[in-house]
């Protein structure tokens, strides 16, 4: 290598360098910005209708916005309510090939919080429709990246939140809202105590590749529905989402933990003094719960996260008093739901 080659190499190697430190020190002086100060704060669930109408005509209004747009509807189904609400509720599971790219190109384990969901639920006479926050679940699921990658998913994040509300609200004659329910979560939140949810994702299987990957990714997801069809459980897998040929994320349901978490989660403590276990149904878009199948250093992997971090997630609106229902109720429910997951994977 000649002199002046050498001395340019140098000369741009500082440069990238400088660049880089720079990068390092802007995202850490906001890291610190934002376990400080409260900054924005996002509710995991937005409520964007409420109307008097008949459920299936509002459900079937949906349907059509779905299928006019850019997103594809995967599956809906009718969820377990508490019986003493006399509720229907419905959850839809859409997805947009554009969206999951864009995720999958920032990791194949930040699929675990997809597909994107719409719920429908009655509330009196009226019916109500809500819809996952994207917003708040890029928050959280994109949080181990540097602030650029995350800002750039939030952003994207955006846009899916405003199709979410032309799906729930057009040709609908309702009230439009923008409410954004509990759990309310804002910057420091996220940054103390759910920015490492990659140390919740728990991988639970592993199979070599032997032959092409996607043959392999197809296998073990259609192991893991045949080995929940025998489950005596009661779960059953609701959806099926592949993303091309590097993952396969599967979404499952039991009727009891759906009425006990939708009950729970409507509970206050203590219970005997504010009892209104209706109230909670709206955190109906957590479910399913998903199970992620996806290719990585020549294995399929089969993850699923924590259920207790899961559970305190999308349903403690707050630590406090809905916590103490929950472990006051029923201590043992998030170890249950992990443990017939992890049955239902490892079966053969």
């Amino acid at each position: 290598m000649g002199p002046f080659r050498a001395v340019f190499c140098l000369v741009v190697f500082l440069i990238l360098s400088q660049g880089s430190a720079q990068a390092v020190f802007d995202d850490l002086r906001r890291d610190i910005r934002e376990r400080l100060d409260p900054g924005q704060s996002y509710g995991l669930y937005q409520k964007s209708l409420e109307m008097e109408a008949d459920f299936d005509a509002v459900c079937q209004r949906i349907e059509t916005n779905i299928s006019q747009s850019d997103w594809e509807l995967i599956t809906h189904w009718e969820l377990s309510t508490p019986e003493i609400c006399s509720s229907r509720a419905r959850v839809y599971l859409i997805q947009n090939h554009d969206y999951d790219q864009a995720v999958l190109a920032k990791g194949v384990r930040h699929l675990i919080f997809l597909p994107i969901r719409i719920g429908v639920y009655q509330e009196g006479n009226k019916v109500v429709v809500v819809f996952t926050n994207p917003e708040l679940l890029s928050k959280v699921f994109f949080a181990d990246l540097p602030f650029a990658e995350q800002d750039e998913m939030i952003a994207y994040a955006n846009m899916v939140r405003k199709d979410l509300v032309t799906l729930c609200v057009k040709g609908m004659e309702g009230t439009i809202l923008t409410e954004q329910l509990p759990p309310v979560r804002n910057d420091r939140d996220v940054r103390f105590f759910w920015a490492a949810y990659l140390d919740q994702l728990d991988v639970v299987k592993r199979v070599p590749i032997r032959n092409e990957p996607k043959e392999t990714l197809e296998k073990v997801c259609a192991r893991i529905q045949k080995g929940a069809e025998r489950s005596k459980s009661g779960w059953q897998v609701v959806s099926r989402t592949m993303i091309g040929d590097r993952a396969c994320i599967l979404g499952l349901t039991q009727k009891n933990i759906e009425d006990q978490l939708l009950n729970y989660s409507g509970l206050k403590w203590p219970s005997s003094l504010d009892r209104d276990p209706c109230s909670g149904i709206y955190h109906l878009t957590q479910f399913p719960i998903e199970i992620l199948v996806f290719v990585e250093d020549g294995e399929v992997r089969v993850a699923l996260l924590d259920q207790f971090w899961r559970m305190r997630f999308y349903l403690w609106d707050d630590p406090y008093r809905t916590g103490s229902i929950f472990m006051a109720r029923d201590p043992n429910l998030s170890s249950r739901i992990y443990n017939a997951l992890v049955d239902i994977i490892r079966s053969r």
